[in-house]
């Protein structure tokens, strides 16, 4: 019955009755960056991107993960790329378009970005490309979904338990490897002075521990950044939360 009462509270709360904090945006940080003069490389880079944006697989992936992305290759200083999600296409274009707020910042490797075409040139991801992925996207995302205005309400927090220190863990179940090493992904979320900080690593004595499989990790983003953005009826928000602390709790180390 409390939980029926207090899910009640927060559906209000996210219906906009106590929440009109606007997003904070993270695009000030950037500079439009290297946008002539773009080496083989680079070029093979943008290529890859462009047609990776084609692949209806990819695109497919793409909705409602963001509206705007923000790709930072990170051997290439200088050098980004503005991913925009409109009207079912993806549209890649060079430098960062800061005219607009990104959904998601994302940087990668090399590797990483000439993947993205290969992973889904075959119209699906099998267990291993999917956590590639998945890990590729876990810091970026867990940003994105901590920028939303409605984790700005102490209500919605103290449902979430997103307040004190959280360290979450991307689980490997299948010990993938990247470059020759057994890849560990671990965060550490604090909100500190109303902004969220969040720490590759695993940092302090935690009040809260998430062990997340890769599909849990997918879920729970979507449904913060996809479902709950365009939920308008307090019953479809309400139940968005249900579905979230459903996967919440499985994740959590009791």
């Amino acid at each position: 019955m409390k939980r029926t009462i207090f899910l009640a509270v927060i559906s209000v709360v996210l219906a906009g009755c106590c929440c009109r904090n606007e997003q904070t945006e993270v695009r000030t940080r950037y500079t439009l960056g290297k946008v002539g003069n773009l080496n083989a490389q680079e070029l093979r880079l943008e290529k890859a991107l462009k047609d990776a944006a084609k692949i209806p697989a990819a695109v497919e992936f793409a909705k409602g993960m963001f509206e705007v992305a923000y790709i930072i290759p990170e051997e290439h200083p200088g050098l980004g790329f503005t991913a925009r999600f409109s009207e079912g296409k993806v549209q890649v274009e060079r430098g960062l378009n800061v005219a607009i707020e990104p959904t998601l910042v994302i940087p990668l490797t090399d590797e990483g970005i000439l993947n993205i075409k290969e992973f889904f040139k075959d119209g699906k991801l099998d267990d291993k490309e999917e956590f590639l992925v998945v890990n590729a996207l876990f810091k970026p995302g867990w940003e994105a979904s901590y920028r939303i205005p409605d984790l700005k309400s102490w209500l919605i927090r103290r449902y979430m338990r997103l307040d004190g220190l959280l360290h979450a863990v991307l689980l490997n179940p299948g010990q993938v490897k990247f470059k020759g090493k057994v890849v560990k992904n671990e965060l550490s979320v604090v909100r500190v002075s109303g902004q969220w900080l969040i720490f590759s690593g695993l940092e302090g004595v935690a009040d809260v521990r998430m062990r997340v499989a890769p599909k849990d990790a997918l879920a729970m983003y979507s449904l913060i950044m996809r479902d709950l953005k365009n939920a308008t009826s307090w019953g479809e928000k309400r139940k968005v939360m249900r579905n979230f602390a459903e996967i919440r709790d499985r994740c959590l180390v009791k």
